[in-house]
């Protein structure tokens, strides 16, 4: 054979092993979109940007009695203090290095951090659906044992945020916090309080409004998967998400908290003047314009003498 059938038949070998191997690659990709699992466990916090934020704390912690993650504090360029609502965290925060900002009286749900299967995977799992994320922003500060290190790494999903609203992944470092232990044992307790005043059990809802509904389900059914219901996702033990038609881009419209009895807890608010006039939600004013409904547990036995449980609503 001379030197250029040689050549020729070199090179003809070595495409055809290359393709050989990107149909492999291809097939195993294939087999990898197929085999493609959940990228978020839940709810994890709800953000919430406030003009007073020191007042909104008091109010969810001296009023209405809810455990206190984390103490309202300063941190570098803002302040902010965590409030368990059983099944996730409420974080209230106020920008300290910004001019201007909001009125002092209001207040505003600014971001959805959602807990990750490990984030490694969650990541792959991003690539595989084709939704785009932000490089990993790993937080640095000192852990239990004394040594400085990664607290938390967090993940933005640019298609699902905007300029008045952040959605992103949130993975605390097991050396530095074990999530599910603090959730449970700031539900314990919620439920040894009884769930305060209001007899709170958890956030049963969170309401995102959107401006293209249509176009955004399918944006968020990459995200969260098949929908229990169309335009309702069950993420684990946190909040359902639901998206309702709207104007202009995402944002959290209203929570709805679930308490045990709607009766007794609409008493309280009355009695306080809390209560939004004629209807079953907190009354805007007293929470800075936050919009808070209420709706009664589908768990409550109300017995013979107040009738059956509430079923639970549907949309």
């Amino acid at each position: 054979m001379n030197m250029l059938n040689k050549l020729g038949f070199i090179t003809t070998h070595r495409n055809m092993a290359m393709i050989l191997l990107c149909a492999i690659s291809a097939g195993a990709l294939a087999q990898t979109a197929r085999r493609r699992g959940p990228i978020v466990r839940q709810v994890d916090q709800i953000l919430i940007e406030s003009g007073n934020p020191k007042a909104l704390f008091s109010f969810f912690t001296d009023d209405l009695k809810l455990p206190i993650a984390w103490p309202m504090a300063a941190q570098k360029g803002y302040v902010s203090g965590g409030v368990s609502a059983g099944n996730i965290i409420l974080e209230i925060f106020q920008y300290t290095d910004r001019n201007g900002g909001f009125a002092k009286a209001q207040a505003r749900y600014s971001g959805l951090a959602f807990e990750p299967y490990p984030l490694s995977n969650a990541l792959t799992e991003l690539q595989t659906s084709r939704i785009p994320f932000n490089p990993p922003e790993p937080q640095y500060s000192p852990l239990p044992d004394g040594s400085r290190g990664v607290s938390l790494t967090r993940v933005t999903l640019p298609s699902f945020s905007n300029a008045g609203f952040s959605v992103f992944l949130y993975e605390y470092s097991p050396s530095f916090l074990q999530v599910e232990v603090r959730r449970k044992q700031l539900g314990n307790r919620l439920t040894l309080n009884d769930g305060g005043p209001l007899g709170l059990q958890s956030v049963r809802e969170i309401v995102i409004v959107t401006g293209n509904l249509k176009k955004r389900l399918a944006t968020w059914n990459q995200l969260l998967g098949n929908p229990y219901s169309p335009g309702i996702w069950r993420i684990g033990s946190g909040p359902e998400i639901r998206l309702v038609e709207g104007q202009g881009a995402d944002r959290i419209q209203e929570l709805i908290l679930e308490v045990k009895y709607l009766d007794r807890a609409k008493a309280f608010l009355r009695k306080k003047g809390m209560l939004s006039p004629g209807g079953s939600s907190l009354n805007p004013a007293i929470v800075q314009q936050l919009r808070i409904n209420l709706a009664e547990s589908p768990k409550t036995d109300r017995g013979a003498t107040l009738g059956a449980p509430a079923p639970r609503r549907q949309k």
